[in-house]
């Protein structure tokens, strides 16, 4: 049964906050009609050191919390969590190959979060695999590092299709290898942000039987007749139609909204209402 989400990566937005102000998830929820969320655990949450990936935020004024405290205040909101998104330098930390203390940090950052998503009885996890400015990637010592973790959880990891720097590799091949590396219970996250700047979005739906979630991220927009539509931050993917051929391909699974520069509650609320009637709902 598909089930609809909304990223809390900017969610707080919603209710004019910044991203970063968690409070504002539960304020957010409120507002919108949705099944759940996809908890994002944020690097700038963490009081020790500062993202190693890029960000738009003051790391030294956003507020702090602990995935601990993060997920009590989830379960003690009653919120329903199927998904969580890993702390998105785990994947850069576990890129290196030379820093054993980058490494053995990013695997705490993840066990953390696995701990995390277990005590909310998520289902699936997504995980930014790699660094997206690497340009060589060995693909089988990163998901080692990352399997020494994530065995000893139940929980389901996807990997999803971010950018890729390795010129010997695209989203597509990385995917077959990972394919064949993973155990057969992992799968796959397909953004169809990421879907639209190089333009794979058939490519990766042959993956369909392992897709374990879709993230509709994107920006508000408007037709020339006033008709709310999302569309990607880059390329020229047709988020809706995009959406009708995964359902077509019969993908059953979650829909994660994940907004980009939003304006207002209403452009939640209008997302949310695209996503169901594109051949969804």
């Amino acid at each position: 049964m598909k089930r609809y989400l909304v990223s809390t990566g900017t969610l707080p937005m919603c209710v004019g906050k910044q991203f970063t102000d968690y409070v504002g998830i539960f304020e957010a929820l409120k507002l919108l009609d949705v099944d759940g969320i996809e908890l994002v655990f944020l690097p700038e949450w963490d009081a020790s050191l500062p993202p190693v990936t890029p960000t738009s935020a003051n790391w030294a004024d956003t507020p702090k919390i602990t995935t601990r405290e993060l997920v009590g205040l989830v379960l003690s909101n009653g919120v329903f969590a199927p998904v969580v998104h890993v702390n998105r330098d785990v994947g850069n930390m576990l890129c290196t190959t030379i820093d054993e203390a980058t490494i053995l940090r990013g695997q705490r950052i993840l066990e953390d979060n696995l701990i995390g998503a277990s005590r909310l009885g998520s289902k699936i996890a997504v995980l930014h695999l790699w660094d997206t400015r690497c340009t060589h990637l060995d693909l089988r010592d990163i998901f080692d590092k990352v399997y020494v973790v994530s065995k000893d959880f139940e929980i389901r990891l996807a990997m999803e299709n971010v950018p890729i720097s390795d010129k010997s590799l695209d989203v597509t091949s990385a995917w077959f290898r990972l394919a064949n590396l993973m155990p057969p219970n992992y799968g796959f996250t397909l953004d169809l942000n990421w879907c639209s700047l190089y333009d794979d979005f058939f490519e990766l739906l042959h993956f369909e039987n392992l897709l374990l979630n879709v993230h509709v991220q994107g920006l508000p927009s408007k037709t020339e007749g006033g008709q709310f539509r999302l569309v990607p931050r880059t390329g020229g993917l047709d988020i809706e139609k995009s959406l009708f051929d995964l359902n077509q391909a019969g993908y059953n699974g979650y829909l994660t909204l994940e907004m980009n520069k939003p304006t207002a509650a209403k452009d939640f609320v209008e997302a949310i209402k695209m996503i169901k009637e594109a051949g969804l709902g």
